[in-house]
Formats: structure tokens, sequence, C-alpha cells
């Protein structure tokens, strides 16, 4: 009997998607502990919200509310289900009515019992939910650098569904207030913030210039992604150009159009942050040289105090620790 050995080859697992240029700057992004607080309040009421060096994201429970800052010409009214987000602590007033009286936020921390906050007059209802994330904001410095102060989202059946999803499960957790959900609601929250970041970039009020423009450009994003996925690369303007399938004269014309500046010029920034960030781990010079392009650590040198105004050894040895404490709401 004629026997065959059937060989069976083993099951393949697919392969993960690669990043995306909106992943890696997302990857840049450290957060740490974030504070929550979720305020019940009554009408009147009003609170100002000034410090700086983190970002915030405020949700709208329930009820309505007025919030008031200097991005906006003049106060926008919120209802359930809307988010706004302030980055770099852009202050910002929350209340009943734009015309109420406002204490500053520091003055409510006596009344903090965990992490709810009960005030007001005694009037109508009001459920926020405040997260304030403490970042490092040298790591974060591309993607801060590339949104607006101030976001708003109203989320509805126009939102995707993660976003939406998200919002309500926060909601869930927030209401329920049960055993440990003080972690989870911080882990939401920072999904929640990423999201509303993808959200505000696919909005029709999103982004027209800078980086991420360029991302939600069809024919940017993938040069883009190419370019951080593999910053040694000697890149030039003809290998960028033919990751878009696009000429070289046209590539840099629009590279230079959407996101502000020539496209080596872009690279050679992307370099310093990515230096910048191995530098504050602790990575040896001779290993940032490398891992961002440059052959020997003099080139290295010279090009990081071109770009930063000092050298890597200075930067690195007048870096701080990481606070992953937040401070306020």
């Amino acid at each position: 009997m004629d026997k065959r050995i059937v060989q069976t080859e083993p099951p393949t697992v697919p392969p993960m998607p690669p990043m995306d240029a909106l992943g890696q700057l997302f990857g840049s992004l450290r957060v740490g502990n974030a504070l929550c607080t979720r305020f019940e309040t009554t009408a009147p009421w009003g609170h100002r919200v000034t410090h700086r060096g983190q970002i915030k994201f405020v949700l709208v429970v329930a009820g309505t509310c007025w919030v008031r800052t200097r991005a906006l010409a003049k106060p926008v009214a919120l209802g359930p289900h809307d988010v706004f987000l302030v980055l770099d602590g852009e202050p910002y007033t929350l209340s009943d009515k734009p015309t109420s009286r406002s204490v500053d936020c520091a003055d409510l921390e006596r009344l903090r019992a965990g992490y709810l906050i009960r005030y007001g007059g005694g009037g109508a209802r009001a459920t926020l939910v405040s997260v304030a994330f403490e970042v490092d904001a040298a790591a974060a410095e591309q993607l801060l650098r590339a949104l607006p102060a101030f976001i708003h989202l109203r989320i509805d059946e126009h939102r995707s569904y993660n976003l939406q999803a998200l919002v309500e499960l926060l909601r869930g957790e927030v209401c329920a207030a049960e055993l440990g959900s003080l972690p989870i609601v911080r882990r939401l929250g920072e999904a929640l913030f990423l999201s509303a970041v993808r959200a505000y970039l696919q909005s029709p009020a999103g982004a027209r210039r800078g980086v991420l423009a360029a991302i939600a450009d069809a024919q940017l994003a993938r040069p883009l992604t190419a370019l951080h996925a593999d910053l040694a690369r000697p890149w030039t303007v003809g290998l960028l150009a033919r990751s878009a399938s696009m000429s070289r004269s046209t590539f840099a014309a629009r590279f230079r159009t959407i996101v502000g500046q020539p496209p080596l010029d872009y690279l050679a920034r992307a370099r310093m942050d990515e230096a910048r960030t191995l530098l504050r781990g602790g990575t040896a010079i001779a290993l940032v040289a490398g891992a961002v392009g440059y052959d020997s650590p003099i080139s290295f040198t010279r090009a990081f105090r071109r770009v930063t105004g000092e050298t890597p050894g200075a930067y690195q040895r007048g870096q701080p620790r990481f606070d992953n404490r937040a401070r306020s709401h």
C-alpha cells in the first residue's frame, strides 16, 4: 500500500497591520496617572480651570452647561454626550449660565470625596466628568504641536460607533461608582482622548494644515508612515515621492503646502523629536545617533545643536524625571 506522508502547514497568524502615522504620533504620548473628577452641580454654579501642563477632557453626562475659553469667540452651550478637549492647560470656565459667578477650581478641593465634588445653589442639576492627564510634554511635543488648544465634539449618530461606545462605557462607570471604577475610568479616559483626536481629524472641522492634515491626506499618509517607521533610512525627496506614487516636484510642493515645511526639514525635526525621547530614556548618544540616521556622534551632535540650541549631552543631563501625578482638574 502506497503510504504518503502528508505534511500540514501550521495555521498562519495574520500579520498585524503596520502602524499608521497617527498611531505613531499617539505612540509618543506618555500618559501618567489621571485625576478624574465627577462634578454633581446644581444651579447656579461655575468654576474656572487655569492649570497648565496637562491634557484635559470634559464629558457632559447629564444636564446642560456653558463653556468659555479664549479659543471660542463666544460661550458655547453643552448638552449630554458633548465632549471637549483642552490641550496644554488652556484656561476655561464651565457654568450653568454664561453670566453665573465662577470660583477657582482649586477652591473646590475641600469638597472632594474621592473623585466626587458636589456643589451649587440647589437648582437644576448637571453631571460632568473631568479627566486631567499628566503627560511628558517633551515626548508629546509633536502631537500637541499639531492640535488646536481646544476641541469640541458633539457625540451623536454621525460620530463613529467606537467613540459613542467609549462615552457610554465612561458614563456607566461614573454613574455606577462600583468597586474598582476609578482605574477603569482612567483607562477609558485615555482611550476616549485618543479616539476624540481621531474623530476631530476625520470631522469637517479637522486640521487643514500641519502634520495631522497630512496624515488625513491619502497621498501623504503613506510616505509619512514610512518615514516615521524608519527614521534612520537615508531618505530623499525622491524616495518619499515614490512611496506616494507622485513625481518629485509634485510631492515636494504638496508636502510643503499641507505640512508647512519642506519634506527634509520635517524629517530633520522628526529625527530630533525621536532623539530627545531616546536621550530622556538614558540611551547612549552614539546609539541615538545611529537610531535616527547619523553615521557618527559628531554629525548627530551638530544637527542636534542646530535644531535645539544645545548638545545632546547637555540636553540629557538637564532632563527632569517625568512626574506621573496629575495636579488638578
